[in-house]
Formats: C-alpha cells, sequence, structure tokens
C-alpha cells in the first residue's frame, strides 16, 4: 500500500542510494554502494564555487569484497564529489575495516573504526546497506549448500520480525531450533 498523498511541496534535496551484490569467478563477492546528493537550487560553495541544481553535492562509492564467510577481503573507496576538497582524505580510514566479519554488531563495528570524527559519515552509511545486500546476495547459494539446514547463522534469530524465535519462518525453517 503507498504512502497517503502528501500536501503540496516542492523538492529541495534527494540522496539517491544504489546497492548492488555481485558474485566473483573467484568465489569471492562484491557488494557495491553509490550515493549520490542533489540538491534543486542553486547554492555557492566556498570551495567549489556556485553548485547548480543536479550537480552532486556528494558522489561517493565503496566496493566490499568478501568470502562466503562475510569476511572482508578488500575494499575500495572512491569519493569523486564532495562539499570540501578535505572530504576526500577521509577515505583513507575505510582501508582499517579490512580483515573484519560482517555480521552482528557490524553497525556498531563501523562507528568505531571509521565513525564521527574518524571517517566520512556518508560513506559510513553506505556500510549499512552493504551489510544488508551482502547478506541477500550470499544467503541463497548458502542456502542451497545446505549451511542452513540444521542451525542458522549466528545472528540471524530475532533479527527482524519475519526471523522472531517462534515466528513461523524460524518454526519451519528450523523446526528443531528452541522456542526460548
Amino acid at each position: 500500500m503507498p504512502l497517503p498523498a502528501p500536501v503540496e511541496r516542492e523538492v529541495l534535496h534527494r540522496r539517491t542510494i544504489e546497492v548492488v551484490g555481485y558474485r566473483r569467478r573467484d568465489q569471492l563477492w562484491d557488494i557495491e554502494a553509490h550515493l549520490v546528493d542533489v540538491k534543486a537550487n542553486t547554492y555557492a560553495n566556498a570551495w567549489r564555487g556556485e553548485v547548480l541544481p543536479g550537480d552532486p553535492v556528494h558522489d561517493m562509492s565503496l566496493r566490499l569484497t568478501v568470502d562466503a564467510n562475510f569476511k572482508i577481503c578488500a575494499l575500495d573507496v572512491a569519493s569523486d564529489k564532495n562539499p570540501y576538497p578535505t572530504c576526500s582524505e577521509a577515505t583513507s580510514a575505510f582501508a582499517q575495516l579490512v580483515g573484519l566479519t560482517i555480521g552482528p554488531g557490524w553497525k556498531k563495528t563501523v562507528k568505531e573504526h571509521v565513525g564521527r570524527a574518524a571517517g566520512c559519515i556518508h560513506l559510513a552509511e553506505l556500510l549499512g546497506p552493504i551489510g544488508s545486500v551482502m547478506f541477500q546476495t550470499i544467503l541463497p547459494f548458502l542456502y542451497d549448500k545446505g549451511t542452513f539446514d540444521k542451525q542458522p547463522r549466528p545472528g540471524l534469530i530475532d533479527s527482524c520480525y519475519a526471523y522472531r524465535r517462534g515466528g513461523d519462518v524460524v518454526r519451519y525453517l528450523w523446526p528443531n531450533l528452541p522456542a526460548e
């Protein structure tokens, strides 16, 4: 069901986020995220001059390469448009995520490593949907291999309404899992 009709309004800012999951030939997975912010009006920027409507305020991308255990094997970052030249310097902070595993507590881990003044908030925000899309990309292959036949992946139970302990989906997929 769609949202109710809004009152009359005008667009001022648009953020577009696209996240795509890929299966690689080398048995690894790439998850790419792209964020673009644009304004509907012209505005002055002390570093960029006049920024026209539709010209990105932010145009940033991340690519995580992960293995089937969700461990980050490589990470690439691009910050093509920013409001300030110094923003591009924050991309190097993301290299410290290589070697970490995406799982329960991922968003907290991101904040600890690249949150606040340590990194770029916009790139850090992309790591949330990257985690979700990574699971959506890889889990079907793990299901097909029978990985979840006996026990769900740690952190999956109670991660959302559908996977709540004792709910219909969990009872169907893992009938021997205690309801607790």
